[in-house]
């Protein structure tokens, strides 16, 4: 044991004591950013918005429950989600890998080595024969005195974290992609019942308009022009209904499964009631709310990490080696106090000659991180575009929607009279239907706003974050 700490102890402890007080991190030391406060060019409409906390489940707000169910079992079943899920293993597995890196590599093995000698040969001259047989453990260990492997460990953990942060906003997409053709499909269907019935009027318009030609008292024209609106009105229903359908296959894709699995889902069914304030939290924090940006920022660490790892190959690298086991002439002798062995082996590598081969590979870490950098800020220019505009595009279809949803009661209201007048028989029945037709025309219009207005929400919840927080992210893998 003496010999042992002779010969092995105090030199590997006076090298890592060199180690610790020389040994740095070359390269730039990264700098967090922080996200900046978002600064609006005009402020939330109180009478729409409140500031309530933005919660990660926002879409339970609707209380639908076909909208929640749907959104679950995208969350469990999505194949985006599990993509990106089998990236956040790979990213941490590296990041395992990286970590490992900075231990000490020890191995267990033994070898038998026969060998013939030219030296000191017998009276005969015949070769020498030698045995040898070891066994015990191997060890090789790099000193990172100049930081490649913490710059390589720092890298693999910013990227680990970004794919996080991406796990986090394919979150995000895949509930408001649920959501928003959701909305498209139950707007498409709720436009077909009103075009179906807007058919049934016209129908009854031009077999009055032709009762009225064969009895002498109407015109072709006016036969012609009855025709040509129904023609209108039964021309929309092959688009309203490749709609709906385009938005149940899709819906298919989000949740994982076949469209014949959403069949119950092609029921009528009405829009949800919006709330009259929707909670969207502080405006201020939103960059602090988007993983977007919080991956863009990781990243702009990473390759500032790998200018340091790529910077660290232009110094020595030194790895100190070992062997701590058994050597005999003969394999019954392994494990005797005689054929202990150990021993010590440092190495030193430098690529003199390739120096120029590093420095290049330095210019283009470089260049990564210019970029990288390029990146963040526009992500987060983004994030600010994506808000305001979504704010604003909610904000003037709530005014659209209370537009004609006045004009559609004022229509219902003129249609109401108009059937009171002729059943008193003091207007005729075309006066009436022509009434209706208004009244659907005016509820299409509304239809089609309302589902505007929810398509706004979800890109609005989109663009704040959708509710993401950090901490629930990284518990919830």
């Amino acid at each position: 044991m003496s010999l042992i700490n002779t010969f092995v102890m105090r030199p590997l402890a006076l090298l890592l004591c060199s180690t610790w007080m020389a040994g740095c991190a070359v390269g730039p030391d990264y700098q967090p950013r922080q996200a900046q406060a978002v600064h609006l060019t005009q402020q939330p409409d109180a009478m729409l918005y409140s500031n309530a906390r933005l919660q990660q489940d926002w879409w339970r707000q609707f209380q639908d429950p076909q909208l929640d169910a749907l959104i679950d079992q995208a969350l469990a079943h999505n194949h985006d989600l599990r993509i990106t899920q089998a990236r956040l293993l790979e990213a941490r597995a590296v990041l395992d890998q990286r970590q490992l890196d900075r231990l000490p590599t020890i191995t267990a093995g033994g070898a038998y080595t026969r060998s013939l000698s030219q030296a000191n040969p017998g009276p005969t001259g015949e070769r020498n024969l030698a045995k040898t047989y070891q066994a015990g453990l191997d060890a090789q260990w790099e000193l990172d005195l100049f930081g490649r492997l913490q710059r390589l460990s720092e890298s693999a953990t910013a990227r680990a974290e970004a794919v996080e942060a991406d796990l986090a906003q394919t979150r995000i997409v895949v509930v408001s992609e649920v959501a928003r053709h959701y909305f498209l499909m139950r707007g498409a269907q709720q436009q077909l019942a009103v075009a179906r019935a807007n058919l049934i009027n016209q129908d009854k318009t031009v077999g009055l308009v032709q009762g009225r030609v064969d009895a002498g008292r109407g015109t072709a024209d006016e036969l012609a022009s009855a025709r040509a609106e129904r023609a209108r009105v039964q021309a929309t229903l092959p688009g309203l209904e490749t709609r709906r359908q385009l938005s149940l296959y899709r819906l298919a894709v989000l949740l994982g499964q076949q469209p014949s699995a959403l069949q119950p889902l092609t029921d009528l069914q009405p829009l949800p009631a919006l709330i009259m304030q929707l909670p969207i939290g502080r405006i201020s924090d939103v960059l602090r709310q988007r993983p977007d940006v919080a991956s863009a920022e990781r990243m702009l660490a990473a390759s500032n990490a790998d200018i340091g790892a790529v910077t660290a190959e232009l110094y020595p690298r030194i790895d100190l080696g070992g062997f701590l086991g058994f050597i005999a002439l003969r394999g019954g002798d392994l494990g005797d106090s005689g054929s202990r062995a150990f021993s010590v082996m440092p190495s030193v590598s430098w690529p003199a000659l390739h120096l120029a081969s590093v420095k290049a590979r330095q210019r283009e870490a470089q260049a990564r991180e210019t970029g990288s950098q390029a990146r963040y800020e526009q992500v987060v220019l983004t994030a600010i575009e994506e808000t305001e505009g979504a704010l604003t595009a909610y904000s003037q279809s709530q005014r659209q929607v209370r537009s004609l949803a006045e004009a559609a009661a004022q229509s219902e209201r003129a249609a109401r009279l108009a059937h009171i007048r002729y059943e008193a028989g003091n207007a005729a029945y075309l006066v009436e239907l022509g009434a209706q037709r208004t009244l659907l025309s005016a509820q299409d219009a509304l239809t089609v706003a309302e589902t505007a207005s929810y398509l706004n929400v979800v890109q609005l919840y989109k663009a704040l974050g959708g509710g993401w927080r950090k901490a629930e992210a990284m518990s919830s893998n």
